[in-house]
C-alpha cells in the first residue's frame, strides 16, 4: 500500500534530520566553528543514489537513512552504527520507511516541492541541482527522466575529456552566480580531469529577514568565553540584543530559542547548554528540527552574538565512516542506472557553506558537488616467481624526473 504524500514528506524529513545528524556528529569532533548544509549533501548523494544499482545503491540508502534508522535496518555493524550516530530513537521518529533509488527519487521530489514554497516576502531562496555529463557519453533515459521530473535538474554538457580545466571553471563560476558569490572555486584544481565523466551539484541559497529584528542601537561589545560559560579567557565580540515574545525551550541541561524569519515556514533556533558544547545531549543533535514544537511562548531577554562563518569538506572519508565504500570503488561501484558505456564511480564529494547572521537577519549558501569518474577495470597480472640468487643491479633514482640517486651491483651479498 502507498504511504499518503504527507507520510512520504515525514519519512524524507525524518531521514534528512538523521542524515544531518550522523554528519554532525563526525564533523563537529575537531571542535571550532562549524557549518553546513545536511539538505544539499544529501540532495547531492540522492541524485547519485537514483543511478546506483545493487550494493552501491544500499550502501547510500543507508547512510542517507533512506532504510529506516536502526544498525540492522541500515546494513551496519553494531559498532559502525555507534560512530555514525544512530540512537535508538531516531528509529521511532524515522516515520514510514524508504529505500533505493525510488525513495531517492521520492525525497528529492518532497525537498524540490518543500523548497519551492520558501521563497516569499523578506526572504530569498533558491535549491538549484545541475548535472554536468561528459558531451557524447549516453546515459540511461530512466535516470535523466527522473532527476527532470523530480528535481528538476539542469542537464549540461561539458568536454572533460580534452577541456577539463574549462569544465571545471564554468561549474564553479555557475556555483558562485547561484549562491551570490557566497560560494566560490567549489571544485578545487586537479578535482576535475580528463577521466571525470559526471559533475552532480545542490547549491543552496538563502537571504531571509528576521520577523523580529535586533535593534542595532542595542549591539554592543561584550565578553564570549570560547571554552565554556565563565571559564578561559574570553574574547570579545559583538553582541545584539533582542526583549521580545518568543518560542523558548529550557531542556535538561540545556536551554533553546527560536528566532522565525519572515514568513512562516523558516526559523533560527538557537541551543544554549548549560556548561562546554561538548557533553551537549545526544539526542539533541538528531532532534533540533523538532525542538520548534516542543517550545512555548516566553518573554525573552536574548544576548546573541553576530557571526559570520564559512567552512569547506571533503567528505568521502566521512561518507566512508557512514557506511559507503562501494561508490568509491572503482572495480565494485554499480551506477549502472545512469550509464551502461563506462563504469563509473564516485571519485570526490566536496561541500562549501557559508553564513552570516545579523541584527536584520541571514545569508547563507552551501553548495555540494560529487564528481563521477571512468573507471578503469583492473586486469591483474598472471603470478611470476623471481628468487634472486645471484649477481644483480640496483638503482635508486628520483621517479618524477628520472634522477638516479644511487646505482650499482650485488656480486656476493655476504661480502660487506
Amino acid at each position: 500500500m502507498t504511504d499518503p504524500p504527507a507520510d512520504r514528506a515525514q519519512a524524507a524529513s525524518a531521514a534528512d534530520g538523521a542524515f544531518g545528524a550522523a554528519l554532525y556528529r563526525l564533523l563537529a569532533t575537531s571542535g571550532g566553528n562549524l557549518v553546513f548544509s545536511p539538505a544539499c549533501i544529501a540532495a547531492a548523494l540522492r541524485m547519485a543514489l537514483c543511478g546506483a544499482r545493487g550494493q552501491t545503491a544500499t550502501e547510500i540508502a543507508a547512510a542517507l537513512r533512506l532504510q529506516g534508522h536502526e544498525a540492522d535496518a541500515a546494513g551496519l555493524p553494531e559498532h559502525e552504527a555507534d560512530a555514525a550516530g544512530l540512537p535508538e530513537h531516531e528509529a521511532d521518529a524515522a516515520g514510514p520507511r524508504l529505500s533505493g533509488p525510488q525513495a531517492a527519487a521520492d525525497g528529492l521530489r518532497q525537498l524540490s516541492a518543500g523548497l519551492a514554497d520558501l521563497p516569499q516576502d523578506g526572504v530569498v531562496f533558491r535549491a538549484p541541482n545541475t548535472m554536468w555529463v561528459q558531451a557524447g557519453m549516453p546515459l540511461q533515459p530512466e535516470f535523466t527522466a527522473v532527476l527532470r521530473e523530480a528535481a528538476a535538474v539542469s542537464v549540461r554538457d561539458a568536454d572533460f575529456r580534452r577541456a577539463a580545466e574549462a569544465a571545471r571553471l564554468e561549474i564553479n563560476d555557475l556555483i558562485e552566480k547561484q549562491t551570490e558569490g557566497k560560494i566560490t572555486d567549489l571544485l578545487a584544481p586537479g578535482v576535475v580531469d580528463g577521466d571525470t565523466r559526471l559533475v552532480l551539484v545542490n547549491a543552496i541559497y538563502l537571504k531571509a529577514a528576521w520577523a523580529h529584528p535586533f535593534p542595532e542601537q542595542a549591539t554592543s561589545d561584550a565578553p564570549f568565553y570560547p571554552e565554556g560559560p565563565g571559564t578561559g579567557t574570553p574574547v570579545t565580540t559583538a553582541m545584539m540584543r533582542l526583549d521580545k515574545d518568543l518560542r523558548y525551550l529550557r531542556g535538561d541541561g540545556y536551554q533553546a530559542v527560536v528566532l522565525p524569519y519572515a514568513g512562516p515556514r523558516l526559523a533560527m533556533t538557537i541551543v544554549l547548554p548549560d556548561g562546554p558544547l561538548d557533553p551537549l545531549p545526544a539526542e539533541l543533535a538528531s532532534g533540533l528540527s523538532g525542538l520548534p514544537g516542543r517550545a512555548s511562548r516566553h518573554r525573552v531577554s536574548l544576548t546573541l552574538p553576530r557571526f559570520r562563518q564559512e567552512a569547506e569538506f571533503d567528505l568521502v572519508s566521512v561518507l566512508q565512516q557512514l557506511g559507503i565504500s562501494q561508490a568509491f570503488d572503482a572495480e565494485t561501484a554499480d551506477f549502472t542506472g545512469i550509464t551502461t558505456a563506462e563504469r563509473l564511480s564516485i571519485s570526490e564529494v566536496v561541500h562549501k557553506a557559508f553564513i552570516n547572521v545579523d541584527e536584520q537577519g541571514t545569508e547563507a549558501a552551501a553548495a555540494t558537488a560529487i564528481t563521477m569518474s571512468r573507471s578503469v577495470a583492473h586486469i591483474p597480472a598472471p603470478p611470476v616467481t623471481m628468487i634472486v640468487d645471484h649477481p644483480f643491479l640496483f638503482t635508486i633514482t628520483d621517479t618524477t624526473t628520472g634522477l638516479p640517486l644511487f646505482l650499482g651491483q650485488v656480486t656476493d651479498p655476504s661480502s660487506r
